[in-house]
């Protein structure tokens, strides 16, 4: 029997795109009483809630991209996106900074659930909180060890259309950019995130197709979302989502980033399959009542 042909992209070549699909494909057919352990311990307030919550994340945001790349299934895609994410929230033990690389935010925006944004625009500083030093006039996280931290600030700013604010940090960053290796090419992100806040369409569309460009598209993907790296470009769907969401059109359709992925439209109905997720309203949760549902969980916040 002839094997098939293993795909490649800008992404990924053959061996990434291989290795990925062998990582989603092994997780098919546990749709069913894969959650049966981590449940018992969050329905018993025993162990680790939240790491449980973490695992439970994680299956979703597989099942995700199984509907996606192997099954065609947008709508399951686009509620298992929503599960995850809410679950990734969920999950998170630390009081503060939800993530650590802007990729994470990645099926939220899959989700198209617009209680997301809301969620980010009302969070903001415990999503990832304000590095900016008013005395020295220096942002904290503009350093190597913390430049993934600084990126998240700024993505979130663009998302609220706090524009003067991301203007500023993407003219404190292109002004010196970050050395380390892992950051090459990291001036792109903010490139586009400045013209974004300009509305320069020429310029959003220039730093994307930098992006797009494969030996920037491959180190993009590297260690960014095993789920999702080798098959779509995950920056660019979330920069052009934003400009979206913004009224802001960039007319982006790409093998790796298809126009129908970009699209935002909304599910007619987005359900929670857990009870214990059910009392967690992304559309209206504050700082204070977040950190009070992390606290009902586990004391030490």
């Amino acid at each position: 029997m002839r094997k098939e042909r293993i795909m490649k992209n800008v992404l990924a070549g053959e061996k990434k795109y291989e290795k990925g699909i062998s990582l989603i494909s092994s997780f098919l057919g546990k749709e069913e009483n894969f959650d049966k352990d981590e449940l018992e311990y969050i329905e018993n307030k025993k162990g680790n809630q939240f790491a449980c919550m973490w695992t439970l994340s994680n299956y979703y945001n597989k099942f995700s991209s199984i509907d996606l790349v192997i099954e065609k299934n947008i709508k399951k895609h686009r509620l298992n996106c929503h599960i995850g994410g809410k679950l990734l929230i969920l999950g998170c033990s630390r009081s503060n900074r939800l993530f650590t690389q802007a990729s994470q935010m990645f099926e939220m925006f899959m989700s198209n659930n617009p209680d997301f944004i809301t969620f980010f625009k009302n969070n903001i500083d415990m999503i990832m909180p304000d590095d900016y030093d008013s005395e020295k006039n220096k942002y904290g996280y503009l350093k190597n060890d913390y430049g993934s931290f600084f990126l998240i600030r700024v993505i979130l700013h663009a998302i609220r259309g706090d524009f003067e604010e991301v203007k500023k940090r993407c003219g404190a960053y292109l002004e010196k950019p970050l050395k380390d290796s892992y950051y090459k090419y990291g001036e792109l992100h903010y490139e586009f995130l400045s013209a974004l806040a300009d509305k320069d369409i020429d310029r959003m569309k220039k730093a994307i197709n930098g992006m797009m460009e494969q030996k920037v598209a491959r180190k993009f993907s590297n260690d960014c979302n095993p789920d999702y790296e080798f098959y779509l470009h995950v920056y660019v769907i979330i920069y052009a989502k934003i400009a979206l969401y913004h009224g802001i059109d960039l007319e982006i359709d790409h093998e790796v980033a298809p126009k129908e992925l970009i699209d935002i439209t909304p599910l007619e109905k987005y359900e929670d399959p857990y009870d214990f997720m059910k009392d967690f309203d992304l559309a209206t949760v504050t700082p204070r009542e977040w950190k009070e549902w992390k606290n009902s969980w586990n004391l030490n916040f």
